[in-house]
């Protein structure tokens, strides 16, 4: 395969001018692209332009998405390249080699960017050898992404190689606990990265080197150690980390999350399922929770796979599970689904009574032609014990409704409202983990089958490592046995 400055002269040297600058900005965007594939890359009608940028590039999702513009030139070591880091370096460009000239004498692009510390003096060579190192962990994926959005410096020659070592030596150095490397790495990220950028993937690193059993306090970084991410930094970090390649490591998605809570999930506003956002709630289901959820059965489109597995996402603010054709919709105040227009289905009472049979059942709130009424327990032992449960389903009769039932979790202290006639479910006192109130959902309310209800609980335990359903103080209680 040829390399970049190749495919770049190939293109120069074609009749047609229009050609040539087509040709090379695909060349180029396709080298941009490689380093981080999550970025949107427009081109400009203009080549090596004074003050109009080849590319602008964009970053993430919303109003308020990060840009930062592209121009490239011949050479950022010509004499020229101190007007345009004069001129231009207010909105933090790149300036970008696509040739492989010798430097003038007297030029000291180094020096210049020094001078004009938020700018990138690079080349496509340079970032060509960066791109094609493998990345295997987030922080390479990190390391590359960021240095098109955070790249500063001149970032050719001796410090290019820097960079790349540390792209290609970070991953390796953190499953070994190598001090010296990772350390070295560390310094090629503040050298080479704006501090928003190297403290963000330096935090990253330190989860990376607990979560192989390092000792936070001996982490050779340079800012502060601390165990676990911040409230604020896993509000800027997480999306970076989502948006990465599938990062198949549970345990640092464990570690990652100790201070994860919905409000966090519900600030990335809009996020498609994805496999890291599978990985990241499912690894702190221990540690979300939520007031409740309304439950719908939604009409599914021409690319839905209702048989395909569970997965979580972000609409509106609101954390969602998928699970087939139901949607669960997570809330941190039950007040936000006490008014749903939507209406559910409230089952006769023989419908729902051997699905009950698996919980404690605190209260039942049941309409009847000419009445409604609402039944609650008198003792800690549920209705069960404190009356006759064959009477009342007698007393009932066939046209009675269940319109609502307060069920006790089994093996727990936690009290869980099902709403039938509003399809949701509510926690009573305490929140609860969203795949408690998920489980409870789909048994009650859309009365699914074993199959499923064995399916969900398979996708919420990883594999088996992390067994929400049982944990050993109890707090959660068992998932109920299935008749």
């Amino acid at each position: 395969m040829q390399t970049i400055d190749a495919q770049i002269q190939n293109a120069l040297h074609q009749t047609s001018p229009e050609a040539a600058m087509r040709d090379v900005k695909h060349v180029v965007a396709k080298e941009l692209q490689s380093l981080d594939p999550k970025t949107e890359i427009k081109a400009t009608d203009y080549f090596n332009h004074t003050f109009i940028p080849d590319f602008v590039l964009t970053w993430g999702s919303g109003n308020q998405r990060p840009t930062r513009d592209i121009y490239l030139r011949f050479s950022v070591d010509a004499p020229l390249i101190r007007r345009d880091l004069k001129s231009l370096h207010e909105e933090s460009p790149a300036f970008i080699a696509i040739s492989d000239g010798a430097r003038p004498s007297g030029s000291d692009p180094e020096s210049l960017a020094y001078q004009y510390d938020d700018c990138l003096l690079s080349s496509t060579a340079a970032l060509e050898a960066i791109a094609r190192e493998d990345s295997q962990t987030p922080v390479t994926q990190m390391l590359k992404a960021s240095l098109l959005q955070g790249g500063k410096g001149y970032l050719i020659g001796n410090s290019a190689a820097e960079v790349q070592r540390a792209v290609s030596h970070a991953d390796a150095a953190l499953l070994r606990l190598d001090g010296p490397e990772v350390s070295a790495s560390v310094r090629s990220m503040n050298d080479y990265l704006s501090p928003a950028f190297s403290s963000r993937i330096e935090r990253v690193m330190q989860v990376m080197w607990v979560s192989q059993g390092g000792d936070a306090e001996r982490f050779p970084g340079t800012h502060e150690t601390a165990a676990a991410l911040s409230s604020g930094e896993l509000t800027q970090i997480l999306p970076f980390l989502l948006s990465l390649e599938d990062v198949a490591n549970n345990d640092f998605w464990r570690n990652l999350g100790e201070n994860l809570s919905i409000g966090h999930l519900q600030e990335l506003e809009h996020w498609r399922g994805s496999m890291n956002l599978n990985l990241l709630v499912n690894a702190n289901l221990d540690r979300i929770t939520a007031r409740g959820a309304a439950v719908d059965q939604i009409q599914p489109d021409l690319f839905d796979d209702l048989d395909g597995p569970p997965y979580w996402e972000v609409v509106d603010f609101h954390l969602h599970l998928r699970c087939g054709a139901v949607d669960f919709k997570f809330v941190d105040d039950r007040r936000k689904i006490s008014h749903r227009k939507e209406m559910g289905i409230a089952p006769r009472w023989f419908e729902i009574e051997p699905r009950l049979d698996r919980y404690g059942i605190e209260g039942i709130e049941f309409t009847s032609p000419g009445s409604k009424t609402r039944i609650r327990s008198s003792t800690t032992e549920g209705l069960r014990e404190s009356m006759d449960m064959q009477a009342l389903s007698e007393a009932l009769g066939e046209f009675a409704r269940v319109m609502a039932v307060e069920l006790r979790w089994p093996r727990s202290l936690h009290n869980i409202d099902i709403d039938f006639d509003g399809s949701a479910v509510e926690s009573v006192g305490v929140a609860l983990s969203p795949h408690i109130l998920s489980y409870v959902g789909l048994d009650l309310l859309r009365q699914a089958s074993p199959e499923t209800l064995r399916e969900f609980q398979k996708f919420v335990t990883v594999g088996g490592r992390f067994s929400w359903w049982n944990d050993k103080g109890g707090r959660l209680g068992t998932v109920p046995e299935q008749s």
